[in-house]
């Protein structure tokens, strides 16, 4: 185990929630982009595929919600969660099938 490892595998529960919801504000920030990119499609579409786009940038809008739901969640649970707890997440975090994901979650958990 090396020494990033070590730093996470006794994360406080606040940190983690934290980790999270910085996470989950990236994703949120994606989903941002592809429903601009989604506008953009439905400007340059014709009029017959203009419904279609029309209801892939409102799913797009309730992925959006959902995500900003939780990751505002996240955020106010990691406010009062614990800073004494400590969990072992090594296993939760080899899990993440995304290495980008996996490995800013290690960096912010050792930082913190």
């Amino acid at each position: 185990m090396n020494s990033e490892q070590d730093s996470t595998a006794g994360s406080s529960t606040a940190a983690i929630l934290a980790a999270v919801s910085a996470e989950m504000s990236i994703a949120a920030e994606a989903c941002g982009k592809l429903d601009d990119a989604l506008g953009q499609m439905l400007q340059a579409a014709p009029p017959e595929q203009q419904a279609r786009v029309m209801q892939e940038l409102h799913m797009v809008d309730l992925l959006a919600q959902h995500i900003t739901a939780v990751t505002d969640f996240t955020h106010r649970i990691a406010q009062i969660a614990s800073t004494e707890d400590r969990l072992v997440i090594e296993e939760a975090l080899s899990a993440i099938t995304l290495g980008a994901v996996a490995d800013r979650l290690r960096s912010n958990l050792a930082k913190g």
